[in-house]
């Protein structure tokens, strides 16, 4: 995706959440074919400060990339000068913090001239070299045919390592330590110009309130009367979170006209390291509390396929859920108007898992439609007219 980008952009801004790896994937396209400055360095920090202009001056032609672009916002208007005098391809490559600041000032300057690229942290496919062609195949039902073992306690576990490289390889306390420092620096560091952000105990409780809904639909007023704060500061509060990438919103599916179809966002924590490290919740507990493990299953599968989609610019994913309490966890619209229907279960799966999928095929899929309900066994199995049970594993082949 950042290659194409850079190929059909003039430049790219490389977006995510901290300790993502945004900085270790700039230096691999980089790779001696483009010039690579960090801000980290205080030589390239003044420099940039002191002649923002002559800084960004692509002098060899070659793209130019420029890490931790946030700490020298005066770059930004010097690189949309350049733009707009040159629309040729590829010219650079910046990434930075998700500071609510710099996003701004990058949205304000840049938009329409540089493309995004949101890199998410690691999901179990790249952490497994995984090919990451499952939807293409999803949409043309050619499933993996064997998919690698993946029960339930390997769900639960892979959510728990989450998808940030650090604390991947630690033992669980060291883990629930990184996530509550990680937790603590972006909540002080990061989210500045929010109402009332002074509060930090209140953005805390937002924050753990929202956890604990990864998945589920809330109303607002629940969040306001459990954090003790008004609308318009949640409102702020939940824009901010999901500006810094703590929380992503799945938007409701809404191609057609029926009259009882819901409107809401569903919320999911951005990785499920955040959800199983910040709730104190442990594995084995976990395994034994279906509310808790559907939740965290759910949110892993989201994590996963919410990457998937992203390598791919026409897909959209969406989710349905109308007032007669139907509901599909994930529907992912591909080209041509093709979708995939997707319900996600921590164990086995039944006929009864099947019924939202084939009442939306029925009354609202006017193209074709696959309903996949994904579970943690081995086989693909076909429930017929379109409809199978697949392992979750599979979106990590």
């Amino acid at each position: 995706m950042l290659r194409q980008g850079l190929a059909v952009r003039r430049g790219v801004h490389l977006t995510g959440a901290r300790q993502c790896g945004k900085t270790t994937l700039a230096e691999f396209v980089a790779a001696g074919q483009m010039r690579h400055l960090t801000l980290d360095e205080a030589i390239y920090l003044k420099a940039a400060k002191d002649d923002p202009t002559t800084f960004v001056d692509r002098r060899d032609g070659r793209t130019l990339v420029i890490d931790e672009v946030q700490k020298a916002p005066e770059l930004l208007n010097a690189i949309k000068v350049k733009v707009d005098h040159d629309s040729s391809r590829g010219q650079y490559l910046i990434t930075g913090s998700s500071n609510l600041h710099f996003v701004k000032a990058v949205s304000d300057s840049l938009a329409g001239r540089l493309g995004r690229v949101r890199l998410r942290t690691m999901t179990l496919g790249e952490q497994n070299g995984g090919v990451g062609d499952f939807l293409e195949r999803a949409f043309a039902r050619d499933f993996p045919g064997k998919p690698f073992k993946f029960d339930k306690r390997d769900v639960i576990h892979s959510a728990f390592r989450g998808g940030y490289p650090e604390p991947m390889e630690f033992d669980a306390r060291s883990r629930v330590a990184w996530y509550r420092e990680y937790l603590d620096d972006l909540l002080k560091k990061d989210i500045r110009d929010v109402t009332e952000i002074r509060k930090l105990d209140s953005l805390r409780k937002v924050s753990h309130w929202l956890l604990a809904y990864s998945s589920k639909f809330f109303e607002l007023k629940d969040m306001c009367a459990a954090s003790g704060i008004g609308k318009e500061t949640a409102n702020a509060y939940l824009s901010a979170l999901q500006a810094i990438y703590v929380f992503d919103g799945v938007p409701p599916w809404a191609d057609g006209d029926y009259a009882k179809l819901g409107k809401r966002t569903k919320y999911f924590a951005s990785d499920p390291g955040l959800l199983a490290n910040l709730l104190g919740w442990d594995e084995e507990s976990v395994y034994y509390d279906d509310d808790a493990c559907g939740k965290l299953v759910e949110t892993w599968a989201y994590h996963e396929l919410a990457a998937l989609v992203d390598m791919h610019a026409g897909y959209d994913l969406t989710q349905y859920r109308d007032s007669d309490k139907r509901e599909i966890d994930f529907l992912v619209k591909g080209d041509g108007g093709r979708m995939l229907g997707f319900e996600v279960k921590s164990g086995t799966v039944g006929v009864q898992d099947f019924k939202n999928l084939k009442w939306f095929a029925e009354y609202f899929s006017s193209h074709e439609f696959t309903g996949i309900v994904l579970y943690s066994g081995r086989e693909v199995l076909s429930f017929g007219r379109g409809m199978f049970a697949v392992p979750l594993s599979a979106l990590a082949v």
